[in-house]
């Protein structure tokens, strides 16, 4: 019976070998498109991961220059780490509940102090400086600085003095000194005055 349906195939011109092989070359082809497709979603994997990676290189590029920026900025001094955070924690513990602009007030006050000749040239001596600050007294200086404080405190380091060159800072429903009462505030900011 296969010689017959081989003989069938011949008589219609066709040969099984033939047909064998045109079959062959159809699964070839078959694969080959699989295999293309394949090749494809590879390909559209390979250029969606590539624009991620560049969008991260952009993102990552933005951010550099920024940073430059603000470290091309000048600071209206050179403060270590450490004393960068003493001054947030001095920001934190005085302006606590003032707003944010409160904040970089009482920071630029600390600056303003230190290139100021009737006070300590440094941040240390400023906000240890007898008497200066009650949260030095109470103990409230050693609380830990929050992110917004330590913004603040960098921000006026880096020019920001929404005081306009105040030595000064109190508020005046709670102060208990009496000699700062003597002196003329010229803006409020909050809850406190400020005075040159």
């Amino acid at each position: 019976m296969g010689t017959s349906t081989i003989s069938a195939y011949e008589g219609n011109g066709l040969d099984f070998i033939r047909i064998t092989s045109l079959l062959k070359q159809i699964q070839n082809k078959d694969n080959e498109v699989l295999n293309l497709y394949d090749l494809k979603n590879k390909k559209d994997e390979d250029i969606i991961s590539c624009v991620r990676n560049v969008e991260t290189s952009v993102n990552d590029i933005e951010n550099t220059k920024q940073d430059v920026a603000q470290e091309e900025t000048q600071a209206v001094m050179r403060l270590s780490d450490e004393q960068l955070n003493l001054l947030s924690k001095l920001v934190a513990a005085e302006a606590r509940g003032e707003s944010y602009e409160g904040q970089v007030a009482v920071a630029a006050v600390v600056l303003n102090r230190v290139k100021d000749a009737r006070f300590p040239d440094s941040i240390e001596g400023v906000i240890y400086q007898k008497n200066a600050f009650s949260v030095v007294r109470d103990g409230y200086i050693d609380a830990q600085p929050t992110e917004e404080s330590y913004k603040a405190a960098k921000e006026a380091l880096y020019g920001s003095d929404p005081t306009n060159n105040a030595i000064y800072f109190w508020n005046p429903d709670i102060s208990t000194c009496s000699w700062i009462n003597t002196l003329n505030p010229h803006l409020r900011i909050g809850n406190h005055v400020f005075a040159r």
